[in-house]
């Protein structure tokens, strides 16, 4: 399932911080007072920390008349809470009195204290507001024991709203729920953050019982859209490709079928999900505000043109010696990789392109490889004479062009194992590239090196070629030789300049002679 546009998660700390409220509550065991700390429906640790299975406990028979089969893995449940199962298989506990929601990673000791927590939390919402009284309204807590104190982290959820609140101060929140996303401030923006961890409650927690024939023609309404948009367009802003949204309208066919029951949680966990993508990339794309990104490549934030005395002219010569291949996989890294953000539709075109120019040199190079070694064996190719140009040059190539299908290999296999894992995985590694001194380009120069050194390799034994051509033929020899020289350093010069592969003056211009300027300019 991809993943849009969301960089890696922020998980709350399991002590106490700076996030935590002075605002403590007696509990109901001595010398522990709990304090109340919100955090995001994402970072319920479901999935972390799972306990291990006890092998030493096991049964070697089934009783005889064996009927019923309760869940002794709470033995300590009591009151109005209850176990419900997750269409996943996940084990959580539900108060339906209190509406509450908690995982059932805990022990009896933890169990204890739940009560007087979410006791303390309804007397403060209920001190804080005067309509606080309403069947849309959940509780989620999480526990935390450590030496004298208990962390108690919660939200609440307002189904009639679609978003989550709390009573405190989310000092957190550009972490959690904004997952470390720049310039949000305007109410409407944050609306569509917290309509996302809405859903995703609701696909963790599917017990309210929800409209789902209304939700499922908002989510066919939505998907349609952005199946037009894929469509017709190349810039959609769509977190699934045009096969996968096909297959979620399909799935939408199949869950009108029983929109009218709830007895069954899969269909709102399903629903729930795939709102939640779609949500969330509303929230990265800056959705109804006047700076709205309304193309997947465009950055909604200014472009850093600053210049670097160093980066910018060591740039400039890499580029210059692997012929502008970084150039051009830069220019692709940046329409995947838009403002910290991943686009997982051209996340995956980027990876199958990769594999497709990497499987294409690794043929290239192969035969490159037979060629150099073919001519080595030709008897006018004198090998003993070691400090020849032309033998000099043949080898070079030979190590160039071996370079190139080593990096070949081992690009493709690495894209192959990790390329298309997770789309919030290479956002955290792209993540930290950014972070380091050359940034993407490091990257763009990593992909770029099978085909530079390809180059590189033909480069040199053109040069062996034509040494031994030009040292030994004769005269008539040496003149169709080089017209045919001239005719296709035509050719190529041509070609360079009409796809404009190279444009080295203009960049001696940007990087040398603008700041020039610029400083000149400024001291006057």
């Amino acid at each position: 399932m991809p993943v849009p546009y969301i960089p890696q998660q922020f998980v709350p700390p399991r002590t106490s911080s700076s996030a935590e409220v002075s605002n403590a509550m007696s509990s109901n065991a001595p010398g522990i007072t709990p304090h109340f700390v919100p955090f995001a429906a994402n970072d319920v640790l479901r999935y972390d920390s799972r306990p291990l299975v006890d092998k030493s406990r096991e049964r070697d028979h089934i009783p005889a008349l064996m009927r019923r089969f309760p869940n002794e893995s709470c033995p300590w449940l009591n009151g109005d809470w209850k176990s419900f199962i997750h269409p996943e298989g996940a084990l959580y506990l539900y108060n339906e009195s209190r509406k509450t929601f908690t995982e059932a990673i805990m022990d009896d000791t933890t169990f204890d204290l739940l009560a007087g927590c979410v006791d303390g939390l309804y007397d403060l919402a209920r001190a804080q507001s005067a309509i606080f009284q309403t069947d849309d309204l959940e509780l989620v807590v999480q526990l935390w024991l450590t030496e004298g104190e208990v962390t108690c982290q919660y939200y609440f959820v307002d189904h009639a709203a679609r978003t989550l609140f709390w009573l405190h101060d989310n000092l957190e929140a550009s972490m959690n729920i904004f997952s470390g996303l720049r310039g949000v401030d305007d109410p409407s923006h944050i609306r569509y953050a917290l309509e996302s961890e809405y859903w995703i409650h609701c696909e963790r927690y599917p017990n309210h019982k929800m409209d789902r024939v209304k939700l499922l023609k908002e989510l066919r309404e939505v998907v349609m859209h952005a199946s037009a948009e894929i469509i017709t367009s190349d810039m959609s802003l769509s977190p699934f490709d045009a096969d996968e949204l096909s297959r979620i309208l399909e799935l939408i066919n199949h869950l009108q079928e029983n929109a009218k029951e709830n007895d069954f949680p899969h269909s709102t966990c399903i629903i729930a999900r795939f709102m939640h993508y779609f949500y969330r990339a509303k929230f990265f794309n800056f959705c109804g505000l006047p700076c709205a990104r309304l193309d997947a490549d465009r950055s909604v934030y200014e472009k850093d043109t600053g210049f670097h005395p160093l980066i910018s002219p060591l740039s400039l010569v890499f580029e210059a010696m692997l012929f502008w291949a970084p150039q051009a996989h830069l220019k692709d890294i940046r329409r995947v990789w838009v403002d910290e953000c991943i686009n997982t539709p051209r996340w995956k075109d980027f990876n199958r392109n990769l594999m497709a120019e990497w499987t294409g040199i690794t043929i290239y190079s192969t035969v490159m490889l037979a060629v150099d070694v073919s001519f080595l064996a030709v008897p006018n190719v004198n090998i003993g004479q070691s400090q020849s140009i032309g033998i000099i040059a043949t080898y070079l190539s030979i190590i160039f062009i071996t370079g190139s299908l080593i990096a070949s290999v081992l690009l493709a296999r690495q894209n192959q194992r990790y390329g298309f894992e997770s789309a919030d995985k290479a956002a955290e590694f792209l993540s930290d590239l950014t972070g380091t001194f050359f940034g993407v380009k490091a990257l763009a120069t990593v992909h770029s090196l099978p085909y530079a050194m390809l180059m590189w390799g033909m480069i040199y034994f053109a040069i062996g070629l034509l040494y031994n051509v030009f040292k030994f033929t004769t005269t008539a020899m040496l003149a169709s030789v080089v017209s045919g020289c001239v005719v296709v350093i035509m050719f190529i010069s041509w070609f360079i300049w009409a796809a404009r592969e190279t444009h080295i003056f203009r960049r001696l211009a940007k990087f040398v002679i603008s700041p020039v300027l610029a400083r000149g300019s400024i001291q006057r």
